[in-house]
């Protein structure tokens, strides 16, 4: 996959993240956690967590994809809050998946 198709994706991502954000009234204070995880662990935390906005990538593009999600984060014209501004790599990952610890199911 070439860099413009990856960074098309990550905007598609933040897109989505962006409108869960407001669907969802994400308040400034409740901070997403943007992770990379497998398959068990993204069913897990949808499970345990409501919103998740998630999407599966292929593994060999991964880190560039996360850079790059990571770049529009940081970028002016988004206005989602993120804990972290970084995600740990795992190298086992094909999930991203975007969630609020502050906002765990019933």
């Amino acid at each position: 996959m070439d860099k413009d198709k990856i960074a098309l994706q990550a905007k598609i991502y933040l897109y989505h993240l962006n409108n869960s954000t407001k669907e969802n009234g994400i308040k400034p204070t409740e901070n997403w956690i943007v992770s990379q995880v497998t398959d068990a662990e993204r069913i897990e935390i949808e499970r345990n967590f409501y919103p998740t906005v998630s999407t599966q990538v292929v593994p060999k593009t991964m880190l560039d994809f996360s850079d790059h999600v990571l770049f529009l984060l940081s970028s002016s014209y988004t206005n989602i809050p993120v804990k972290e501004r970084s995600i740990e790599y795992n190298k086992d990952a094909t999930y991203v998946i975007a969630y609020s610890a502050d906002r765990p199911r019933r």
